[in-house]
């Protein structure tokens, strides 16, 4: 059934949820004497006894699910058998897909092989014939902006197609011109919202990993069906064998991005592991190589997660459990519909000391949690084996596919443009920075845009034309081989559309960044003009693109404006009111870095001031705001800076540098909060092991 649009904050009812695909809310809401908490579960992939489960019921819906369920749990004959007993299109759909097997599916999924998503790799199900096109040379070999009709051999009409995690792939933007459902899964939509956005609409079902973000697609993509499924990652075959017993000499292991601008999410937890002074800590900020992480986790009794969006799949919890690690994640995340304590996954609430009183339980009774999380090792090797996994989401999707739907013509194809994602930090299809690949791809996206922008001239194609330039160059030196190809675009929309706020941000970073000292001035002098205009002169559409989260993200707070502009897309918050504070603190921040240099229209310390009234949660500003304030060392900004330091000094992991700035503070304005930031600093700076820094590109001088 297709759906009404979803306010993020509205929830809806068990009921309701199972019946627009929330699938996990429904799980873990509705009673089990109820038909629908079993076919819950059947389509989350936890399929033991559901089918069983379901024929007790009399309801012809429940018939109907009974089949998917036998479907998911691979009995395809019981699957056919009970289909043609429940009455309904959608049914029937099905019942014949399953018939005429093997299903043949298009597929756009990861190229990257050996990891836990490698469904391509690990697909062993006969039910299915899969055509998967991507940058790897044993695929149907893709490139930007292919026809879809050159992709798919002769003769073959496949059945859907499906692409996993979306936002890192080359969809041929006439991809609905198959004639078949359309299929997409989304891990990180909000992360790269402005590139993802515009292609929403070319889907008819769209999947997702838990009930936070089904609630935010189902407001962005009001056309689509939306479903919960998480059981799209798995323990790859790369995870040595488990070996019971032996030592374990770390108490806690956590790792992946433990520190980053972009992802403040795990200081909730990063503050409470190292307050403890009886817990042996390890964090890895970063990532290791596989070898060396296995070796890690083995070497640990519990590994920590936690999950931005907190029902989805943790594939660090599985590595984890499988390699007998007790696993912590947030009380609602999926794995604990597979999983309990008994076979080693421990469940954290919300409250400040959540984690730690979980963290040590388990080590208070080790012995018991031991020989959990051995049966928890077995289990997961068994339940997320990746030929497993693959098969139910490849089922899954058949199931969604043969969903009745009205005809939809969707997106004009020439409207679409394939922008790359990340600079680099994430899935590129290739990373020869200045190859042919990469710039070609470049190419071919400026060459649409700048179709589109002769017929009617915009702030956001000039927007994106500078973008696509810019990415395709940014590590080619010298830069001001590439540079004009970004900088004149921007200057046009500047020129063209005064109050449009977007284009001036990005003209102003670039030149920042990457300029020679006259184009730095030129810059400043921008910076200027746009900081002595009021706030409400400004123009900001949420799909202005800001460029990707991994460009000098400590200048920038990305992690606020994207989920702006997811909530302002979904139709629940107004773009100008909540984006152009973000933009203009972000301004503020740069114009205080060279006020020393070239003086403005304040002090630096007033720039550093206004980007932390306009931005006070962003760890960047209060730090640099804090460092003025000490070094001009009146009274009154002593005890300002300590009582910012001690603020953040509650909610963030920077405790190095927080410390570094509170050891300048005289004793007076230091408290016990400063005794427990040193204790912790120095914890922090025992137990942590950094993996990546941050490469940015400098502030570049201005000319003398």
């Amino acid at each position: 059934m297709l759906h009404s649009r979803t306010t993020r904050n509205i929830l809806p009812g068990p009921f309701e949820a199972f019946e627009r695909g929330d699938y996990l809310s429904a799980a873990r809401q509705i009673s089990p004497d109820h038909w629908q908490h079993w076919a819950s579960l059947a389509a989350l992939g936890r399929t033991a006894g559901t089918t069983d489960a379901l024929v007790r019921f009399e309801q012809p819906d429940a018939r109907f699910h009974a089949g998917v369920a036998a479907w998911m749990e691979g009995d395809d004959e019981r699957a056919i058998a009970l289909l043609r007993q429940a009455p309904g299109e959608h049914a029937a759909n099905l019942a014949g897909l399953i018939a005429r097997r093997p299903v043949t599916a298009l597929t756009q999924l990861p190229w990257n092989r050996g990891g836990s998503w490698d469904v391509v790799g690990e697909l062993r199900d006969p039910s299915f014939r899969l055509l998967n096109v991507s940058f790897h040379p044993g695929d149907v070999q893709n490139r930007p902006y292919a026809n879809i009709h050159d992709l798919v051999p002769a003769g073959v009409q496949p059945d859907f197609f499906l692409t996993e995690m979306l936002e890192w792939h080359l969809i041929a933007p006439n991809v609905r011109e198959l004639g078949c459902p359309v299929i997409g899964h989304s891990s990180d939509y909000d992360i790269h919202i402005q590139a993802v956005a515009p292609w929403l609409a070319v889907f008819d079902e769209l999947l997702v990993l838990d009930s936070v973000q089904w609630r935010d697609m189902s407001a962005l993509a009001p056309h689509a069906h939306v479903s919960v499924f998480p059981k799209v990652f798995g323990v790859p075959r790369r995870v040595p064998a488990f070996q019971h017993g032996g030592e374990r000499a770390v108490d806690v292991f956590l790792s992946g991005t433990v520190v980053h601008p972009f992802h403040p999410d795990k200081d909730a937890i990063v503050l409470q592991l190292v307050e403890p002074r009886d817990i042996r800590l390890r964090m890895v900020n970063g990532f290791d190589p596989a070898d060396g992480y296995y070796r890690s986790l083995a070497n640990a009794k519990i590994c920590a997660n936690y999950v931005r969006h907190p029902g989805g799949l943790p594939t660090r919890g599985l590595e984890g459990l499988a390699m007998g690690c007790v696993i912590t994640v947030q009380e609602e995340n999926v794995l604990h519909l597979f999983f309990d304590r008994s076979t080693g996954v421990v469940p954290y609430g919300r409250e400040s000391r959540g984690l730690v009183d979980a963290v040590r339980d388990i080590l208070r009774h080790w012995s018991t949690y031991e020989a959990a999380a051995a049966r928890g090792a077995a289990r997961v090797r068994e339940e997320f084996d990746l030929s497993r996994v693959a098969s139910q989401y490849l089922r899954f999707a058949t199931v969604v596919a043969a969903r009745p739907r009205p005809y939809r013509a969707g997106p004009d194809p020439s409207s679409l443009i394939q922008k790359r994602a990340v600079v680099h930090k994430g899935w590129l299809p290739s990373y020869q920075f200045g190859g042919t690949l990469l710039t070609g791809w470049a190419a071919c996206s400026v060459e649409r845009m700048r179709a589109r922008c002769d017929a009617a001239e915009s702030p956001g194609l000039l927007n994106d034309i500078a973008r696509e330039h810019l990415l395709a160059s940014y590590h080619r030196v010298p830069a001001d081989t590439w540079l004009p190809a970004v900088i004149v675009p921007l200057a046009r929309a500047v020129a063209s559309f005064p109050a449009a706020l977007v284009p001036r941000l990005n003209l102003i970073r670039v030149l920042l960044h990457f300029g020679s000292g006259g184009e730095v001035g030129r810059g400043i002098a921008l910076l200027d003009d746009t900081l002595s205009r009021p706030p409400a002169f400004w123009d900001v559409d949420p799909l202005d693109d800001v460029l990707p989260w991994d460009f000098c993200p400590s200048f920038f707070d990305y992690r606020r404006y994207f989920d702006c502009v997811t909530a302002a897309l979904g139709g629940d918050g107004p773009a100008r009111t909540n984006l152009t504070p973000i933009i203009l603190a972000a301004l503020h921040y740069y114009r205080g870095r060279y006020a020393r240099q070239v003086a403005g229209a304040v002090a630096e310390l007033e720039y550093a001031a206004r980007a932390v009234e306009l931005d006070p949660a962003f760890a960047e500003y209060v730090l640099y705001y804090c460092r003025l304030l000490i070094d001009r060392g009146l009274d009154a900004d002593l005890h300002r800076a300590a009582e910012l330091l001690r603020t953040l000094a509650s909610r963030s992991a920077r405790f190095l540098e927080i410390a570094d700035l509170t050891r300048q503070l005289p004793p007076e304005r230091l408290g016990e909060w400063h005794n427990d930031l040193s204790e912790k600093a120095a914890r922090f700076w025992a137990a942590t092991e950094m993996r990546e820094n941050l490469p940015e590109p400098w502030l570049q001088p201005v000319q003398r």
